[in-house]
């Protein structure tokens, strides 16, 4: 189910009384897989705040806090890599506390429910803290249910936090290999890419993202961005070097005399003066 359809959804269940909270839930975890700011964003504005104390919806609570971690941690990615950050990267850490404030009574109020367990793995996983991503999925390993990808993403997010690109880009390669239905990881590889100087690998996993989700504002952003053409650069004129220094300011420099002729006599004293007068009556 896309994320298109999430409106349609809510405007059915709001004319019920209430958006369906399994649906709700449901599309806030599709929208939180693409991986997509613009989708994170509207997946974190969907659930009403009138409905984060209720237990019906806190599966959908949880997914609203996913939504949130994954916008903070996609910020400070594309913060960390810009020269001048600064502000995204305080705004990805003001993203996260929110973020902590809404998930902390879900884990006092339900520490085993599987949507609030998603949620404290992933912000485990993005602040790098691998013992305790261990911990929380010790039990849920060999119990014969189906595996949550997204406890394989905390892990990996555990494992790469503070890594160099060249040892995170196969870690991610091999994650995006084995879960393609897990879209953030895809955006780190091609940043990973761009890091390391890959800009065709970095393109071939835009390309791949792009194949599976069209409308994925931020792969065509950056797709576009590494097509572009490098702007262009205005050069100043250069002076030959064979041009004469300036002598003074509004002055042409005076012209040497030529080899072999006589020096200038100067003028007689009378004779200046004659000619200082002359030019006097002139200008009468």
């Amino acid at each position: 189910m896309t994320g298109s359809l999430l409106a349609p959804l809510l405007l059915l269940g709001l004319a019920g009384g209430g958006p369906d909270p399994g649906a709700l839930a449901r599309e806030v975890l599709a929208l939180s897989a693409s991986g997509d700011p613009v989708r994170l964003a509207r997946a974190a504005s969907s659930v009403p705040d009138a409905r984060l104390g209720d237990p019906a919806y806190r599966g959908a609570a949880a997914g609203r806090v996913l939504a949130r971690l994954l916008l903070a941690a996609s910020l400070r990615e594309s913060a960390a890599a810009s020269p001048e950050g600064g502000p995204g990267l305080y705004r990805s850490r003001a993203l996260q506390e929110e973020a902590l404030e809404e998930l902390r009574p879900l884990v006092q109020a339900a520490p085993d429910d599987p949507d609030v367990l998603r949620s404290l793995c992933v912000y485990y996983g993005l602040d790098g803290r691998p013992e305790e991503v261990a911990r929380l999925c010790a039990p849920t390993a060999g119990g014969g249910t189906e595996a949550d990808p997204w406890l394989d993403f905390a892990a990996l997010s555990a494992t790469a936090r503070g890594l160099p690109p060249s040892e995170v880009e196969p870690l991610l390669a091999s994650f995006v290999a084995a879960h393609p239905g897990i879209h953030p990881p895809r955006l780190s590889l091609v940043r990973a890419r761009l890091a390391l100087g890959n800009r065709d690998g970095a393109l071939a996993a835009l390309d791949d993202l792009l194949s599976v989700d069209p409308d994925h504002e931020a792969a065509r952003e950056a797709k576009a961005a590494l097509l572009a053409p490098p702007p262009a650069v205005k050069l100043a004129p250069r002076v030959p070097s064979t041009a004469p220094p300036q002598t003074s300011p509004g002055y042409l420099p005076r012209k040497a005399p030529r080899a072999g002729s006589a020096p200038r006599r100067p003028w007689p004293p009378r004779a200046a003066a004659w000619r200082r007068g002359a030019r006097r009556r002139r200008t009468w």
